[in-house]
């Protein structure tokens, strides 16, 4: 005859969770890789173990809309593409892109790549950029290198503009709005490519912005060498006519 031993439903159900746990967190620790042959989506975004974001990729509509000093910025308008984030989670360039017809057919366009100062704003840009101005079609393709001259970042050059929105008399607005630009701002020190103005060249500035040199062949086809003095006052080195 054989002898049967009965467990304590309380072991056998320990036993019994102990087991689907052991399952559940193997299959945890184990790492997903799906293989797609294609998938449409809105936007994706790339982030840390902690959730730090590092990068996201996405439609115009969805696109994220900036992020500094931990918070995000409020809701905007950008267009499609992809936007980078540094180990801080602060956004540190992208590259953009965009496309649109006017009324009349007439088209304008444009692709931008990014690199930002930290905490700032772009220094670095590979820019090719279509557009219109009292109908006619300009365009401008090149290589920018920019500074900013104080070490306050975006976020605080945004904020002194936020105040100085709120100055009611337009021509007193306008003056502090320049005074910021000009105290604060962008500083173009490079560019490197074709002018709106059809002149290709090297264009130099020194530290405030202000032109230094320029080699460049302008509109006619014609090579000059050109320096600019403290004053602004231009000095050709090289003038050749064309016949």
């Amino acid at each position: 005859m054989k002898s049967t031993v009965k467990m304590p439903l309380g072991v056998v159900l320990f036993g019994a969770a102990f087991t689907l746990f052991t399952l559940l967190n193997s299959f945890r620790l184990e790492k997903k890789i799906e293989n797609f042959d294609e998938i449409n989506v809105k936007r994706i975004n790339i982030i840390e173990k902690d959730g730090t974001i590092r990068m996201v990729i996405s439609n115009k509509e969805l696109q994220h809309s900036g992020r500094m000093d931990g918070k995000d910025w409020e809701k905007r308008e950008r267009q499609a593409g992809m936007i980078f984030f540094n180990d801080l989670g602060d956004e540190c360039g992208g590259l953009v892109y965009a496309a649109k017809k006017t009324a009349d057919g007439k088209a304008t366009s444009g692709m931008s790549i990014t690199m930002d100062r930290y905490r700032d704003d772009q220094v670095i840009q590979i820019l090719n950029d279509e557009s219109i101005d009292a109908g006619k079609i300009f365009s401008q393709r090149g290589f920018f290198v920019n500074d900013y001259p104080t070490l306050n970042g975006i976020n605080q050059r945004n904020e002194a503009i936020k105040e100085v929105e709120k100055i009611t008399d337009d021509k007193a607005r306008k003056a502090k709005i320049r005074e910021i630009s000009q105290t604060h701002g962008i500083r173009n020190l490079l560019f490197l490519g074709k002018t709106k103005g059809n002149s290709q060249g090297l264009f130099i500035a020194d530290q405030k912005g202000q032109p230094k040199l320029m080699i460049y062949v302008d509109e006619k086809g014609q090579p000059k060498i050109q320096t600019f003095t403290e004053t602004g006052e231009i000095k050709d080195f090289l003038v050749t006519a064309t016949k």
